[in-house]
């Protein structure tokens, strides 16, 4: 099989199961018997059959269905297919070479019954509570629309879920929820929350240090498709006296530098908008210290992140087969839980 590079990104699973309001502790309900429900329901179904919530009006993302779980003795891999725009059985492509203003665009067709989009992959190990997002030609992880998914998942479709008869012009309609079939409804939210998981100590450690930065670093991926960014960027081909190249790319990657006397005030913004955009390839803050090493502090440097080359074989050019993919993060399994120790 041939070898791939893969990002590895890490999340805990702090909360999972069926709750009373205001309770931080399950009711019933663990990761493993999500997975292993997910994994049953899942058997014999269609592609199209597996969406679990409808998207909202202006949501950031389309829905998303289950591509493939596998699993061995204590993990599990899911491939999540991730629907993406179409017009009329139709998907766009703008032609790069055209005019800002008189841009060449081309549909090509959607085959009958198909649903445009790309995969994202998750290998999940309950025994430890935690889960990776594995990343390999896309920039995206896919974490929010699979956490979004698995609540779903649990809140209409686990063994946990009591149906009633549903009102007039309603398709189903949940009751509540049961530890085991016969027992009483239960007034519960199911939840599946998920955070990166960090590396203890240098956010603290920065902050804790704040008076001695004296230099602030910044890394941003500007897309051009956004007018504000556009500008952003524009701005800083005026600075830096560079032409706009002919061919516009979709997206630009800039890092600049800064002198900056900042407070811990400041560092926690910083810390706040970074955790807002951690999923950004190209995304962080460092900061240079008084009296340190010119080696910047990256925020980026807390996080279970790590690549991988994984000896894998896909089924298309889009999609990585799930079985070698599980195969090879066994064959890793060591190097990668070293990253959450």
């Amino acid at each position: 099989m041939p070898i791939e590079k893969a990002k590895v990104t890490f999340y805990r699973v702090p909360q999972c199961g069926f709750y009373l309001r205001g309770e931080d502790n399950p009711s019933f309900g663990t990761l493993q018997s999500m997975l292993t429900d997910l994994q049953t329901w899942s058997r014999g179904k269609q592609l199209a059959a597996t969406k679990t919530f409808e998207v909202a009006d202006g949501a950031d993302f389309l829905p998303v269905y289950l591509m493939d779980i596998t699993s061995d003795v204590d993990s599990f891999v899911i491939t999540i297919w991730n629907q993406t725009p179409a017009t009329e059985g139709k998907v766009a492509a703008a032609i790069g070479t055209s005019n800002v203003g008189d841009a060449e665009v081309v549909m090509n067709d959607v085959p009958v019954g198909g649903i445009p989009g790309f995969a994202t992959y998750f290998w999940f190990v309950p025994g430890a509570n935690v889960f990776a997002s594995v990343r390999f030609q896309h920039l995206v992880t896919g974490q929010k629309p699979m956490q979004l998914y698995m609540e779903s998942f649990q809140e209409a479709f686990s063994r946990h879920v009591a149906w009633t008869d549903p009102q007039p012009g309603v398709d189903i309609e949940v009751a509540g929820y049961v530890a085991n079939p016969g027992d009483v409804v239960q007034d519960l939210s199911p939840r599946f929350r998920t955070q990166l998981l960090r590396k203890p100590g240098l956010h603290d450690f920065i902050l804790n240090n704040a008076d001695k930065v004296r230099k602030v670093l910044r890394k941003t991926t500007l897309k051009l498709d956004r007018p504000e960014q556009l500008s952003s960027w524009q701005q800083f081909l005026g600075w830096t006296h560079m032409r706009e190249p002919q061919i516009r790319p979709d997206q630009v990657k800039v890092q600049y530098e800064l002198p900056a006397a900042v407070s811990r005030p400041d560092v926690e913004a910083m810390i706040g908008d970074w955790n807002a955009g951690h999923e950004r390839e190209w995304d962080d803050y460092g900061f240079k210290m008084q009296g340190s090493a010119q080696t910047p502090y990256w925020l980026s440097h807390s996080l279970a992140r790590k690549e991988f080359d994984l000896d894998v074989r896909r089924n298309s050019l889009e999609v990585v087969n799930s079985d070698s993919l599980l195969l090879a993060l066994n064959q890793n399994r060591a190097e990668l839980m070293q990253l959450i120790e």
